[in-house]
C-alpha cells in the first residue's frame, strides 16, 4: 500500500508523468482510491475520476455530430476531458470492470496523449485502479498501455489507521487482520478492510450487523482507561483499572 504513494510521487513530479500510466490492481476495500484521492489533495491537484465500469465509449473518445454550416461531421469531446488543465490527475477507477469497448476508446488518450478530436492533453498524470474480480478480457495492446502494480493488504498500515480512528488495541487490530487475510469473496458480506471498518463502526453504535466474527474480536477485555470510577447508573460503578470488553468501554466514551 505504501508503494502507491511512492509511485504517484515519482510519476507526478517527473517527466514520467507524460509517458507512464500506473495501474494499481488489488482486492476491493484496500483503500487504493482513498490513497490516490489523498495524494491529489496533498499536492493540490484537481482529481478527475472516471468510473470506467459505468461509462460508455463516447464519454472517453467523444462523439461525432453533424455540423450544418460546415456540412461535415465534427468530433465533440467529453467535457470532463476537454476541461483538463496542467497538473490535473485523470483517474480511471474500476478500470478492468469496464466494457472492453470503453478500454479500447482509451488507447488514443493513453498513448498519444490527445483526444480523438486531435486536441492534445495538457501536462496531466493518468493513473488507474482495478480489482481482479470480474475482470473483463482485455487485449495485449490495452494491457501494455499500463504499468501494473500488484497491491497487497498492508496489515501494519491498516492496524495503525484503525488504532487512530477507533482507539482499538493492537491485539484487536491484528485479530481483525486475520479475518481480512482469510477472505475468499464468497457469500455477500466480505471481510475486506473497508467492510471490517464499517462493521466496527456499526457495533460501536449498537447497530445490528452480520459481522459476528468481528463482534467476537471486539469483545476482547481491556483495562478501563478512565481516570476515575464511572457511575453507570442503577447502582453500578465501573472502577478505575477494572477489566471491561473494549466494545463496552468504547461505547461509554462516544
Amino acid at each position: 500500500m505504501k508503494q502507491i504513494k511512492e509511485v504517484l510521487e515519482k510519476v507526478y513530479n517527473t517527466e514520467l508523468r507524460k509517458t507512464i500510466v500506473p495501474l494499481f490492481i488489488g482486492n476491493p476495500g484496500l483503500g487504493k482510491t482513498v490513497i490516490i484521492d489523498q495524494f491529489a489533495k496533498d499536492v493540490g491537484a484537481n482529481l478527475i475520476e472516471l468510473i470506467t465500469s459505468q461509462m460508455s465509449p463516447f464519454e472517453i473518445s467523444g462523439i461525432a455530430m453533424p455540423d450544418k454550416e460546415l456540412q461535415k461531421m465534427i468530433y465533440y469531446n467529453f467535457d470532463k476531458l476537454d476541461n483538463l488543465k496542467d497538473g490535473d490527475i485523470l483517474f480511471f477507477d474500476e478500470l478492468l470492470n469496464g466494457n472492453p469497448i470503453v478500454l479500447n476508446a482509451c488507447l488514443t488518450i493513453l498513448e498519444q496523449r490527445k483526444l480523438i478530436s486531435g486536441k492534445p492533453l495538457p501536462n496531466i498524470m493518468i493513473v488507474a485502479a482495478a480489482n481482479p474480480q470480474g475482470m473483463a478480457p482485455i487485449t495485449p495492446q490495452i494491457k501494455e498501455r499500463f504499468v501494473w502494480f500488484d497491491v497487497k493488504f498492508d496489515s501494519e498500515m491498516w492496524v495503525d489507521f484503525m488504532i487512530k480512528k477507533y482507539s482499538i488495541t493492537s491485539s484487536i487490530g491484528h485479530k481483525l487482520c486475520s479475518l481480512i487475510n482469510k477472505e475468499t469473496f464468497t457469500g455477500n458480506n466480505f471481510h475486506t478492510p473497508r467492510s471490517v471498518d464499517k462493521a466496527v463502526s456499526m457495533l460501536i453504535h449498537s447497530t445490528p450487523t452480520p459481522y459476528k466474527e468481528v463482534e467476537v474480536i471486539l469483545q476482547e477485555f481491556v483495562k478501563n482507561s478512565f481516570d476515575e470510577d464511572v457511575d453507570l447508573g442503577n447502582g453500578k460503578v465501573l472502577a478505575k483499572d477494572e477489566m471491561i470488553s473494549w466494545l463496552e468501554l468504547i461505547k461509554l466514551k462516544i
